[in-house]
């Protein structure tokens, strides 16, 4: 006598959406669901996005930023290198 179990269902043929899903399963906790989609979606830059779309900044302004932040980390990397030489 056989027993046939049910398969999960492949990750692989599940519905392709545009933008972020989350399913949570019944039973289970959706907070832990929130806190990994909202983790996702920062380590994607979303909130950043958002921020940074909130208001128009010019293509020279993005390059000043830019060059600033640039300039900071290579400060930030000479004296790193300073204390441990």
């Amino acid at each position: 006598m056989k027993i046939r179990r049910e398969q999960k269902p492949n990750w692989k043929d599940r519905p392709k959406t545009s933008g972020y899903e989350v399913i949570v399963p019944p039973g289970d906790d959706a907070m832990k669901h929130y806190k990994r989609l909202k983790k996702r979606m920062t380590k994607d830059g979303f909130f950043q996005e958002l921020k940074d779309r909130q208001y128009f900044t010019s293509n020279t302004e993005k390059r000043r930023e830019r060059e600033k932040k640039e300039r900071r980390n290579w400060i930030k990397k000479k004296k790193l290198s300073e204390l441990n030489a």
